[in-house]
Formats: C-alpha cells, structure tokens, sequence
C-alpha cells in the first residue's frame, strides 16, 4: 500500500514543481493578448511560463483555431502542453490549454491522457508519453491501434484525436 501511495504521490507533487500558467505574464499582459506572429505569441508564452522549450507539434487551423503541443523542461523533469492559437484579422492569441504534465522524471515515467476544450468549445483528447518502441501503437477513445507522434529529441510520444460528437 504504502509503495501504491507513493507511486501515485510522485506524479502529482512532480506535476506542482511546474510553475502554473496564470492569467498574467511577467509583463503584466493578459494571456491571450494578439500578437502579430505564431513566433511572437510563443516567445511571450516562453516568458510567462519559464520552463517552456520547443513546439514539437501542431495541428492546422480549423476554424481560426490551431492546436499546438509544447515540451516543458524544469530540472530532470520533461512533460508537455497544449495551447490553442487563434486568429483573428492576421493577429495571433495564444491560450493554454490548462498545465502541463510532467511524462518524464528521475523516479519514472508516466503516460497521461486529458481532454482539452479550445476556447470555441472543441473538445480534443491528448495522449503523451514515453515511447516503448519506434513502432509503437496507443489505444484511443475511438481506435485500438493509432500510431501516435514520435519527438525523438523529447524521447516523447503524443496523439491529438477530436472528441466525437454524440
């Protein structure tokens, strides 16, 4: 029991090391000021939450939404994010689709699946881990065997898959 409750212990306090991404930045700015670039609205993210990396993948627009899968480094610790891009007249806001989660630690590693919702109200699973093998498969919501995105840099799987609508 007690090696049960520390193994579930772990992840949590790991995911509380993070610095949690509020409502203002380091310049005062509002998440989710417009900004003339994707390359700008991420630098500004970059500010706000310090421990972010690199975008390791993206999804096309829909509907002026976009969908972006960022990597987290704090110490030995990786994990990963969603944020949501949107346009509006040539002009770029970046949401974050709440914290990130720590996949990768010095105690293990862990899988996450989490459902995010854009701020249209587009639902997406998110799917993120540590590979097992180059050819690895993931179970989904609607799908036995997907072939999730593979960042070899991260050593980090993900998948984003729409929520079905009933």
């Amino acid at each position: 029991m007690k090696k049960l409750y520390s193994a579930l212990l772990a992840p949590l306090l790991s995911a509380s090391i993070l610095t949690g991404c509020s409502e203002m930045n380091v310049n005062g700015k509002k998440d989710g000021e417009f900004y003339s670039s994707e390359d700008e609205a991420f630098e500004n993210a970059k500010k706000e939450s310090t421990g972010i990396q690199d975008v390791i993948g993206e999804s096309k627009y829909v509907d002026n939404e976009k969908i972006v899968i960022y990597t987290i480094k704090e110490k030995s610790h990786v994990g990963v994010g969603t944020a949501t891009l949107t346009q509006k007249d040539q002009k770029i806001r970046w949401y974050f689709n709440g914290n990130p989660a720590i996949i990768k630690q010095s105690k293990g590693n862990t899988d996450i699946t989490s459902e995010i919702t854009t701020p249209k109200g587009v639902k997406y699973d998110f799917y993120a881990g540590t590979p097992t093998k180059s050819t690895m498969t993931i179970e989904t919501r609607t799908d036995t065997e997907v072939v999730p995105h593979i960042d070899k840099e991260y050593d980090i799987y993900y998948y984003l898959s729409p929520v079905p609508r009933n």
